[in-house]
């Protein structure tokens, strides 16, 4: 299944999505799944919390810290959509 499938899938249609999928950033860039650049103007819309030094947290975070730390709701994205799974 791809993000968008499991986006629609197991997350709550609260509000619309661009339709873009984030896939990686560097300092103000990030880029879409097929290597398209944009400006990062966004910023998140809630907080998440996630309890004290989860090992298997605190791996995944340290997986994806080389491709993007945070991105805003309005987007698509892989992680989040697999953990709504």
């Amino acid at each position: 299944m791809n993000t968008r499938s499991l986006d629609e899938n197991f997350i709550v249609n609260a509000y619309n999505r661009f339709e873009v999928e984030i896939a990686s950033g560097s300092n103000s860039l990030i880029y879409d799944e097929d290597g398209r650049e944009y400006i990062d103007m966004g910023s998140g819309i809630g907080v998440n919390l996630f309890g004290a030094a989860d090992e298997e947290w605190r791996n995944a975070v340290i997986a994806q810290l080389g491709k993007i730390q945070h991105t805003s709701n309005l987007y698509y994205n892989e992680p989040c959509a697999r953990l709504a799974k």
